[in-house]
């Protein structure tokens, strides 16, 4: 098992940063938190949330009703594998990267 600091240099595998004006009211850090991988980052600052870790969900309870269907536009890096009524789950492209790599040499 990798250790954070052999992590710190490589870019997480799946990222999405939802603008705050997305969010519910009084949407609690820790809340998002309990959702995740243990790996995975979380940070709530007044201009977005901003998730990033090898699988992360976004739960439809934390976001306004009319911004639900928007989530792929804050998908930064990474692919939707689940999609629910209630939760989308997101993977990061780290086999696809592989093979653009392969190809490339």
């Amino acid at each position: 098992m990798a250790s954070p600091a052999g992590r710190a240099n490589e870019t997480p595998d799946a990222s999405l940063e939802i603008p705050t004006e997305w969010l519910m009211p009084g949407l609690d850090l820790e809340t998002v938190r309990e959702a995740q991988r243990p790996d995975t980052t979380a940070t709530l600052t007044s201009e977005y949330l901003a998730l990033a870790g090898v699988e992360l969900v976004v739960e439809r309870r934390w976001l306004r009703e009319a911004n639900w269907r928007q989530i792929k536009q804050a998908i930064t890096r990474g692919y939707i594998y689940r999609n629910s009524a209630v939760q989308v789950t997101l993977r990061g492209e780290r086999r696809e990267h592989e093979r653009r790599g392969t190809k490339a040499a």
